[in-house]
């Protein structure tokens, strides 16, 4: 029996015992066996490996003409089991069409690991399992130590999808990726302008020094996932499908809250929450001052800048945009609001005095205007652009065998921070 032979003997049974060690760690309740498995499962996965580059050494030398192969036997093998890809012409094979080069094509198209089906089948075992199985390039990086296997980008592409989707105020700020801890200057240089004659000329203008900046830290957002949905989704199309869905719905609603009302500790900062908001354009307009349309006009809107005016947005709840705008009257009593919508669609078209409406859900952290008390925010106005997130956007995936509920908890992790870069042109209105 020669080498070759051997060598696919051993690597069916390797195969085989790995696929049993993986039906094992499907069915164990027991964490520390299932850690056990998977350990045991990376080293057969080396030796699989192992067996296969022997396997490939032993087809390439008789591809290549190695006189102690047998010529008959490979020609043999190869005309009764070609290889995926290959090509005939005029009843022979084009050599050159198939090989190794052939199969790692058809695995490793893309660039980027996180494209390919290898990354996407093995992530999909590891939900499903806990098992990782996947052979990363040395060129590579796939894994992030603080936020586990990285989601495969089709996952990704569909999350920003939902993300734009649903996400009303993150789809519209500004998105950065920049090196946390630098501080970025965010206040222009603007010289004095001056006339000069022709023996007169201007005088030597001294850069103003940069006492503005902002810097992005590091913060983890969490998200759980049930095991029993997953569990129970075998096609890798739908499995992908499903976790976009979940990390979306659990996301995108804090991605928003944060924009508004982020803490600033342990989590980005919030609008509402920064403390370099000029006190200034913190205005308060009170129920008597709040229906009285004259009062908007002075109070609020007099005092935007032209140079803040241009791609403003104003952010309140659909309580507020209900109780407050839409029932502004006159003296006679007559509503000022004139509702728009598209005909063919039905949409209502959301603006006060020019300015587009965006409407958020109550829990967000601005408050209703029916409900509001004294000191109280109930609507923003802002240029979005001049709020940031900074994020490659990497959601990190993690499983683990929760001892004490006997139960797998799968998370969604995420690497995020956010805040206002120019404070100047934010307005909070308040009771």
């Amino acid at each position: 029996m020669g080498r070759k032979k051997i060598l696919e003997k051993r690597l069916a049974r390797l195969q085989k015992k790995k696929d049993a060690l993986t039906q094992r760690a499907l069915a164990s309740e027991d964490a520390a066996e299932v850690r056990s498995i998977n350990d045991e499962l990376a080293e057969l996965n080396g030796e699989i490996e192992e067996t296969q580059e022997e396997i490939d050494a032993i087809e390439d030398d008789q591809r290549g003409g190695d006189p102690t192969s047998n010529p008959d036997e490979g020609s043999a093998q190869q005309r009764s089991n070609p290889p995926a890809g290959v090509q005939y012409v005029n009843g022979g094979v084009v050599r050159g069409s198939y090989g190794q080069q052939a199969n790692a094509s058809q695995h490793r198209s893309n660039d980027d690991p996180l494209d390919s089906m290898e990354y996407r089948q093995a992530f999909a075992n590891y939900v499903r399992t806990g098992a990782w199985d996947y052979e990363q390039r040395t060129d590579a990086i796939v894994t992030t130590s603080d936020i586990g296997k990285v989601i495969p980008n089709t996952i990704m592409n569909e999350l920003i999808k939902e993300l734009k989707s649903y996400g009303q105020l993150y789809s519209r700020v500004r998105k950065l990726n920049v090196q946390g801890g630098v501080e970025f200057p965010i206040e222009d240089l603007v010289p004095t302008v001056s006339w000069i004659t022709e023996t007169a000329v201007s005088d030597t203008q001294k850069a103003p020094e940069l006492k503005t900046s902002v810097s992005f830290g590091y913060y983890i957002a969490e998200a759980r996932i049930a095991q029993t949905l997953l569990s129970s989704v075998v096609s890798l199309d739908l499995l992908e499908s499903e976790i976009a869905k979940l990390l979306a719905e659990a996301f995108v609603k804090e991605f928003d809250r944060i924009i508004i009302a982020g803490t600033g500790s342990g989590q980005p900062t919030g609008i509402l929450v920064d403390t370099r908001v000029p006190s200034a354009n913190k205005i308060t307009m009170a129920a008597a001052d709040a229906e009285d349309w004259t009062k908007w006009r002075t109070k609020f809107f007099a005092k935007i800048p032209l140079s803040y005016r241009g791609g403003g947005v104003l952010i309140m709840t659909v309580d507020t945009w209900e109780s407050l705008i839409c029932t502004m009257k006159d003296a006679n009593n007559r509503p000022l609001y004139s509702e728009a919508f598209d005909v063919q669609t039905g949409d209502t078209t959301y603006r006060f005095n020019g300015k587009e409406v965006i409407l958020v859900e109550s829990d967000l952290g601005l408050y209703d205007y029916s409900t509001a008390t004294t000191g109280q925010a109930y609507m923003i106005y802002l240029k979005p652009e001049n709020y940031a997130i900074n994020s490659n956007l990497q959601i990190g995936f993690k499983r683990y065998f929760h001892e004490d509920s006997n139960k797998w908890i799968n998370k969604g992790l995420t690497i995020i921070d956010g805040k206002l870069l120019d404070v100047n042109g934010v307005y909070i209105i308040k009771k």
